[in-house]
């Protein structure tokens, strides 16, 4: 976890297929062997069942982030295209140099609050709604099967809370 100025923690990295599978008991991920790679194929719902797991094993209270905290995450103290910097390829994986799959967290660059894979390999979902009912979910920062325009910082998108998308993860915030 990296501490924010907001007094909260983000995961430094997106929640991995091993700590998925030491809570959840299995591994929905399409890209498989590799416990250090983002978890992706999980719906909105599955990931609130996994917090409410986690949080009752550890006792402390993890949760999606919200938008803003996402953002202020991202952009951590400046403003660039990308989460971190303007240069795509220094903290990203899109869809120009992933090679059609996941990578393991943490293989770019940081941004300055020292937190990795913000733009690219999996997009992330948080609490934010896409329509009244909340229904359909937002998830921000692309994929590995990104083109640029959608790996960009202020880039967001958003499906159904049931939806389990190849190039959707997450990474958590807990409250400190």
């Amino acid at each position: 976890m990296v501490h924010l100025p907001s007094r909260i923690s983000i995961g430094k990295y997106e929640v991995t297929q091993g700590q998925w599978r030491a809570i959840a008991g299995n591994n929905p991920s399409q890209f498989t062997g590799c416990d250090n790679c983002p978890v992706e194929q999980v719906s909105w719902d599955e990931v609130q069942e996994y917090i409410k797991r986690l949080n009752q094993s550890t006792g402390k209270h993890y949760r999606l982030p919200t938008e803003k905290e996402w953002n202020m995450a991202c952009q951590s103290g400046s403003r660039h295209k990308y989460c971190g910097s303007d240069n795509i390829d220094a903290v990203a994986w899109h869809e120009g140099n992933s090679g059609g799959r996941t990578h393991q967290v943490g293989g770019k660059q940081a941004n300055a609050f020292g937190v990795y894979d913000m733009s690219g390999n999996v997009a992330e979902w948080t609490t934010g709604c896409c329509n009244k009912d909340c229904s359909c979910r937002t998830f921000l920062g692309g994929a590995w099967d990104s083109q640029e325009p959608n790996v960009r910082g202020d880039a967001k998108a958003g499906f159904g809370a049931m939806a389990k998308l190849l190039a959707v993860g997450f990474r958590l915030i807990r409250d400190n």
